[in-house]
């Protein structure tokens, strides 16, 4: 199981690129929203960097939904050979309609579900009757299979936080679209989901990748380990934007940063009970803690930490009891000051409108 992978040193000459634009979400969108429910983009957004080298890797920073789905459409339209899915909530049938298309033109598609997650049913229902094979993951009581990774033609995934939701694209999550090593490693995971599905399939080789490293739960409990070895090693800085915070370790270890005089700066979704009281216990300890914007439209879906300005943490796992111990989730944990900046650039915006 893909669980630690090594870690580089923070990249040196951190550039932090802040590209101010009019995006009109007709442009980044992927195509007609079939009963999609968009709220319109306000005119400037942040746009991401262009691809960053991170050792053998090409990574696009993916920090907003349009842009996450603008890459989407393009993976999904450009495959060849093969697309491997592993989503937990998918409800946009304009995404299904490409992937059918996809499977017309002769390429494999291979779909890990998560069989409790019921308003997306629809939608597999129709791939599986499209000819891709659709497999139910293994999931238990209050466990959800959470992960959020497509992988093309084995060799661009994207990965991350977005859901493929009919409102998804308003949300606040982020996603990278990557090559390198990195993918082969991602189809590691994939492929080692399957056989817990009860597909066994070979295992790709394991490429060494000392840039990023990707982290699992159940199997395994890396995630949490790995979050709070990153809060006690912090020495300036700590930012993040979460759509929960509610496991007690981490808030114990948030105070405990905001104490010994790390600034602790975290932005919450409103909409989640737990996430007021985390946010007393924070400025209590001296931690700066704000609750995103409410609205009925966009949720902060986020699950982003990024410490001293040069290593982000971010994926699908909320930082709770159940994202680290119960559910199976995928994040990466990436060195580099450059992605760190363009995640910082639009955790800024946010953390100025709240």
């Amino acid at each position: 199981m893909v669980a630690f992978l090594g870690v580089s040193g923070p990249a040196r000459n951190p550039v932090r690129p802040l590209l101010l634009l009019a995006l009109l979400l007709a442009s980044c969108a992927p195509g007609p929203l079939t009963a999609a429910v968009v709220r319109p983009e306000p005119a400037l957004r942040i746009a991401g960097s262009g691809p960053l080298s991170v050792g053998a890797d090409r990574l696009q920073p993916l920090p907003e939904g349009p842009a996450a789905f603008a890459a989407i459409h393009t993976l999904l339209t450009t495959a060849a050979r093969s697309l491997d899915l592993e989503l937990y909530e998918f409800q946009r049938e304009d995404l299904a309609a490409m992937i059918l298309a996809a499977r017309r033109r002769g390429v494999r598609v291979t779909a890990i579900v998560d069989p409790s997650e019921r308003s997306s049913a629809g939608v597999w229902d129709e791939l599986a009757r499209g000819g891709a094979e659709v497999v139910p993951f293994p999931v238990e009581a209050r466990s959800i299979d959470h992960v959020k990774l497509v992988v093309a033609d084995g060799a661009r995934a994207i990965v991350g936080g977005i859901n493929w939701g009919r409102s998804s694209a308003n949300n606040r999550d982020y996603d990278v679209l990557a090559t390198g090593p990195v993918v082969a490693n991602l189809e590691r995971v994939f492929a080692e989901d399957l056989a817990l599905a009860g597909r066994p399939t070979p295992l790709p080789a394991m490429q060494p990748d000392p840039a990023v490293r990707i982290l699992v739960t159940r199997p395994g409990r890396g995630i949490r380990t790995a979050l709070l070895r990153l809060i006690e090693q912090a020495r300036r800085s700590i930012d993040a934007e979460l759509f929960v915070l509610s496991d007690r370790l981490v808030l114990e270890a948030l105070q405990a940063a905001a104490r010994r005089g790390i600034r602790v700066r975290i932005l919450l979704e409103p909409g989640q009970p737990q996430n007021p009281g985390s946010m007393r216990a924070l400025l209590a300890a001296g931690a700066q803690a704000h609750l995103f914007p409410d609205s009925p439209n966009q949720l902060l879906h986020a699950k982003l930490g990024i410490f001293d300005r040069a290593t982000v943490l971010f994926g699908s796992c909320n930082w709770s009891l159940s994202g680290f111990t119960r559910n199976h989730e995928l994040d990466l944990q990436i060195d580099d000051p450059r992605l760190a900046g363009v995640f910082l650039d639009r955790l800024d915006v946010d953390w100025a409108a709240a």
